[in-house]
């Protein structure tokens, strides 16, 4: 499209070249050209390339600025001024006045304004360095954006590119694109390697680690004739599985797919400054007009005191303090929450961190630490924990399962001794028998005891079975050890004034009501897959400003659903790159950290605001009535300006 769009929102996301500016925040359109603003949720605009030219422009203007001041070049000042604002600011100048024609009054509107009042009374020197300083905060900001919108590289990780496909014919295993593979077809997945495309398990019944779509360590028992999904990677035996899906169509493509299509969903909210803006500019121009028409026109005033009243009404009005102070202020504090520990990648996330009423979290390697744990031991026919434990560690000391790994971890842990088995007999996808101490261990899932014909207790969900000569002796229960962190961090965020806490899990109903009572959780949702996840967030915002917390890739999703999406900065880099901001340092206890700079953030934008306002309506007033001599005038401008940038750059040293 060739045309001007007005719409703050725009959900395009696949032009890459862009000629026009998009304001409207609802824009549809998916193959316009047009260069989309604020707000635009669109992968287009400035690459960080063109930005750093951007920069070098920028200095090298600042360069030529700078010869304005040598004395034997004072008669030429005002013409090196005006080419290091014209070069620097060509941009947003011409965003400016081009706004202008379009009754749409944001900060390119005011920086324009500000400039050409600047040399219309002869302060050129101030109006290059508010051009200079514009452009130079709007690319700094421009690069941040930039790396928000980077591509989720991580997620193809999950989705393997080629597949191991038995041919009909004489059976015999060829590799061949993952795309090309078509619904029905024979697969194999080796043992360590990701499932390439859902699909139904032709094999005995087999484990596979799902923690890359549900985020739970435990690793998942698949039936012969269910559905394995595509990103589990397949432990203990190869799969022989038949396709179900396509490659666009699999679990894993599905994540990639809501990750984008959240992205695309979530507009950027509007900064402070453009918002007031757009009501403050348009007053200003036409009051200016006022003061110089009125009593010229009545005869009240010469034309050369109406002009004069009016240009001080002008500069006194100014909004160089709004347009340098507020973004300063954003990036001062963006700038302090590094220092912390937290990465927020725009300054529209501040504003909506100060705002956050739900915090939501994921469980695994968020709230807990994602490490195994024995929960508890129940106990049959008279053996005890001990006898138990050394029974399972001995069944299950040569294995690499995660569940092995933990009871024999724990029986280490209590000193317990456990010799060498004999006769090891394992059954791929449910456990093993051996031989130890003269007696036959069976240690395993629920399908080994079935297939052993030994009873289970009713109720029992255990992680792992112990029997020993045939009969049932014990089982054990693991769990995910909470974060020593989690508990505090939640009660700082109460104190913050975020009102809800929930948890988002694919694990089962019991561990997750546990874990959300040891954190301090005040709710809960658990067996939930990603697109769940995505559901759930989106019904939680409907009550107030949302931000979630997640390292996984199937968090990714749900990161770019919420109002904010906080990664864990020891997670994967697909959530990372979905995310807002990113606590690199603490856990989720930089969470409360990050709230409050946001809240120092804001709180800051409007005392900037309150001030500077106070100060121009008053003198506003005097220039009007003729009681504003021009050095007051340039008080309300640059003596304010001054005051409200040392004010924001205080933001720099906050201590929490």
């Amino acid at each position: 499209m060739s045309e001007h769009c007005h719409d703050e929102k725009c959900c395009c996301h696949e032009h890459e070249h862009h000629h026009d500016h998009c304001h409207d925040g609802h824009c549809s359109c998916h193959e316009h050209e047009g260069h989309c603003h604020e707000g635009c949720a669109c992968h287009g605009g400035k690459d960080s390339d063109d930005i750093k030219k951007d920069l070098v422009i920028i200095g090298i203007c600042a360069a030529v600025f700078a010869l304005s001041f040598i004395p034997f070049l004072k008669p030429f000042a005002i013409f090196i001024c005006l080419a290091a604002t014209l070069v620097a600011g060509r941009d947003v100048l011409k965003e400016g006045f081009e706004d202008l024609l379009h009754f749409h009054f944001g900060e390119e509107t005011l920086m324009s304004i500000a400039v050409v009042a600047a040399f219309l009374i002869g302060e050129y020197v101030e109006g290059t360095m508010v051009a200079l300083l514009f452009t130079f905060g709007e690319s700094l900001e421009g690069l941040a954006v930039d790396r928000s919108k980077k591509n989720i590289a991580a997620l193809a990780d999950i989705r393997p590119d080629t597949a191991n496909v038995i041919c009909p014919h004489d059976g015999d295993i060829e590799e061949v694109p993952a795309k090309e593979v078509e619904i029905g077809t024979e697969i194999i997945v080796k043992v360590g390697e990701r499932v390439p495309l859902d699909c139904e398990v032709l094999s005995e019944s087999v484990m596979a680690d799902a923690s890359a779509l549900t985020g739970e360590s435990l690793p998942l028992h698949i039936e012969t004739g269910e559905i394995l999904k595509a990103g589990c990677v397949v432990l203990g035996s190869p799969v022989h599985g038949k396709t179900v899906s396509g490659y666009g169509d699999s679990a894993a493509a599905r994540i990639i797919e809501m990750v984008e299509g959240a992205a695309a969903k979530k507009g950027a909210t509007e900064k402070f400054i453009t918002r007031f803006s757009e009501i403050y500019t348009p007053i200003v121009i036409v009051l200016a007009l006022l003061v110089f028409l009125v009593p010229w026109v009545f005869g009240w005033l010469p034309f050369s005191e109406a002009t004069h009243r009016a240009l001080v009404f002008l500069v006194s009005s100014c909004p160089c303090a709004l347009v340098l102070s507020v973004p300063l202020a954003y990036f001062a504090g963006i700038g302090a929450a590094s220092k912390h520990g937290v990465i927020i990648k725009g300054s529209e996330y501040c504003e909506r961190l100060a705002n956050v009423k739900n915090a939501v979290f994921d469980k695994t390697g968020t709230l807990t630490s994602g490490v195994l744990r024995v929960a508890e031991i129940c106990l049959e026919h008279g053996y005890s924990e001990e006898e138990i434990l050394r029974y399972a560690a001995a069944a299950e000391a040569l294995s690499d399962h995660p569940v092995a790994k933990c009871v024999v971890a724990e029986a280490e842990k209590r000193g317990i001794e456990f010799p060498a088995a004999d006769k090891v007999n394992e059954i791929a996808g449910e456990g093993v028998t051996v031989d130890f101490g003269g007696k036959t261990i069976s240690c395993g899932n629920k399908k080994l005891f079935e297939h052993l014909s030994i009873a289970l207790p009713e109720a029992n969900d255990a992680s792992l079975y112990v029997a020993i000569d045939g009969g049932f002796a014990g089982s054990v229960f693991l769990e995910d050890t909470v974060r020593p962190e989690a508990k505090e961090s939640l009660e700082k965020l109460s104190a913050l004034g975020v009102e809800h806490s929930f948890m988002l899990t694919g694990d089962n109903e019991h561990a997750a009501a546990k874990i959300a009572e040891e954190c301090g959780v005040k709710g809960f949702f658990a067996s939930l897959m990603p697109e769940d996840k995505v559901e759930k967030i989106e019904e939680i915002k409907k009550t107030g400003t949302s931000v979630f917390t997640g390292d996984g890739i199937n968090d990714a999703p749900v990161l770019a659903a919420a109002d904010i999406g906080a990664a864990m900065g020891m997670g994967t880099d697909a959530a990372i790159e979905s995310a807002d901001i990113v606590l690199m340092k603490g856990g989720i206890s930089a969470l409360p950290k990050a709230v409050e700079i946001a809240k120092k953030i804001m709180n800051c934008v409007r005392q900037n605001v309150i001030f500077i306002m106070a100060v121009k309506i008053i003198v506003l007033v005097l220039g009007a009535l003729g009681y504003a001599p021009i050095w007051l005038a340039v008080f309300a401008d640059v003596g304010v300006c001054l005051i409200t940038v040392l004010w924001s750059l205080r933001l720099l040293r906050i201590k929490l």
